[in-house]
């Protein structure tokens, strides 16, 4: 139960630092925004995105591994096996450095041509090449400086003091750079200022390091040695490698697809509803993410039966809470837009429908990634390759149908290879059970929420119709509470009746309360 319960407190400690990250960040950027926008211009925030945007490229170069060690990290620090742990580090020094110094030098060579990327600029070339450089150093300090410390401690399920560390330099940061914005409206102090603060956040990220594992260092020529030893961990990072490349080409190069085939207006008119849904998926990261090493924790402690209760009782709460924000996002999306921006900036209702099925299927595959993360199957590399081939289907379907056909084939590739594949994957190579099993539990928890929706509807058409263009913000919340707490308390009600895996997160939940408090009174 100490082990348990310990999992479950580092979890609930990750969505709590993960939570007040996210209404922190969320309250001072509004704030500070148009600060920056209106004392620096609109032109010196667009080099500082384009030159980060561009360096995202480069770090593609880091081929998982990062994510690769952390998952071969998983037993050796179950085990308190140091000998090992030492081990992985020193190969993921060595690899970081090799792939830091490839970064370094493509950036060199990348650099010469900014004076043609940013002929046309306003701002001097010296400011040009002093973000560049500033944005690749901070850029680098991960490969040689803080990725021990971001490595382990989210292996170890302490991925709040990442965060914690990160975010409290951060906002520190926009602060500053507000205030001193306002004061001097100095490009080259607020490119240095991000410099310090990044340095900041290495020292004392480092620092808690050093004071956390004490015993735990990297050493350059060991990890040279040990990596002809694990040629596992090459085979693990290619496979890893390619599933990354799928993810970014579709986050990355699906939009162009996007703009190749609607006009800028229509662009515009889309993009208003997936900045709503980043919003909302950030909240969800935030109250259900920092559970995926306390995943590969669980797997590597080799319990069958408590590792099956565990993914059934994350399944069945991150389906709840997903699939009820999905379906209150759908209903309220084009009502905030309305009053927000304006009537004419709403979007028809199949738009919205697939954009929001979009965003809810991408969230509801995590609990069975992180399992397939946790077990190690990253062996399924045809799926990544296929997402990309999507693409071609993409500019078809956008020919024919035009932005319709182009938001349906994500979706339909979400329901046909992601959400089939992926589960019977997991159960077949992972759990070694039937894919019924997964079945099953998909209907239990997904029944709930189509009967809670349907109730919910009928009694509003009843009582209070809800108001498809709103006249002002007062009616909106109005009709967005009226419809978010009836759903969301007949989802719950059903859900717990229905489910067996709701039933046993709130037992543990329970129990993990009555341990906290029993701990406290001693």
């Amino acid at each position: 139960m100490k082990e348990t319960d310990s999992r479950v407190t580092k979890t609930l400690l990750n969505v709590r630092v993960n939570m007040i990250c996210y209404f922190a960040a969320i309250i001072v950027s509004f704030f500070t925004r148009k600060i920056f926008l209106d004392r620096l211009g609109d032109d010196f925030i667009g080099l500082t995105t384009t030159i980060n945007s561009l360096l995202s490229f480069l770090n593609l170069a880091e081929l998982g591994v990062g994510a690769s060690i952390a998952y071969f990290l998983y037993k050796p620090l179950y085990a308190e096996d140091h000998d090992a742990i030492n081990e992985l580090i020193s190969i993921m020094g060595y690899l970081y450095r090799v792939i830091g110094l490839f970064i370094l030098s493509v950036g060199l060579i990348f650099s010469l041509f900014l004076p043609l990327i940013f002929k046309d600029t306003p701002f001097s070339m010296g400011i040009v090449f002093y973000c560049f450089y500033g944005s690749l150093f901070t850029s680098l300090l991960g490969y040689f400086v803080n990725y021990k410390a971001n490595t382990i401690f989210n292996a170890d399920q302490r991925a709040y003091l990442v965060s914690g560390y990160f975010q409290l330099t951060q906002l520190t940061l926009v602060i500053l750079q507000a205030v001193l914005a306002l004061k001097f409206q100095n490009f080259v102090l607020f490119i240095s200022l991000g410099i310090l603060f990044a340095i900041i956040n290495s020292v004392i990220l480092n620092w808690k390091y050093k004071k956390v594992y004490p015993d735990i260092e990297a050493d350059i020529p060991t990890g040279r040695q040990a990596i002809r030893k694990h040629p596992e961990i090459i085979r693990y990072v290619k496979n890893v490698f390619i599933h990354q490349i799928g993810g970014f080409i579709n986050s990355s190069v699906m939009p162009t697809v996007i703009y190749g085939f609607a006009s800028l207006g229509v662009v515009t008119l889309y993009s208003n509803y997936t900045l709503v849904n980043s919003k909302v998926q950030a909240l969800i990261a935030s109250v259900m993410g920092g559970s995926g090493a306390s995943v590969g924790n669980l797997i590597a402690e080799g319990n069958k039966e408590r590792i099956y209760r565990c993914f059934k009782e994350m399944f069945s709460i991150k389906f709840l809470f997903v699939s009820v924000m999905g379906v209150i996002l759908y209903k309220i999306s084009s009502p905030f837009i309305c009053v927000w921006l304006g009537k004419e900036y709403v979007i028809s209702h199949v738009l919205v429908l697939l954009v929001c099925a979009d965003f809810t299927l991408n969230m509801l595959r995590e609990t069975t990634d992180e399992y397939l993360y946790g077990y190690g199957l990253r062996n399924d590399i045809w799926v990544p390759i296929a997402r990309v081939s999507t693409l071609a289907l993409m500019v078809l379907a956008g020919h024919f149908w035009g932005l319709v056909g182009i938001l349906s084939i994500p979706v339909a590739f979400q329901l046909l290879v992601l959400h089939t594949w992926k589960p019977y994957y997991l159960y077949r190579s992972g759990f070694q059970r039937p894919i019924t099993g997964y079945l099953g539990l998909l209907a239990v928890n997904i029944v709930p929420v189509i009967v809670a929706y349907i109730l919910t509807m009928a009694l509003l058409n009843l009582v209070h119709p809800l108001s498809e263009y709103p006249e002002n913000w007062m009616v909106f919340l109005t009709d967005t509470v009226l419809f978010a707490a009836p759903f969301a308390i007949f989802s719950l009600s059903l859900a717990y009746l229905s489910s067996e895996g709701i039933r046993l997160f709130f037992k543990r939940m329970k129990e993990h309360v009555q341990n906290r408090i029993s701990n406290s009174a001693e």
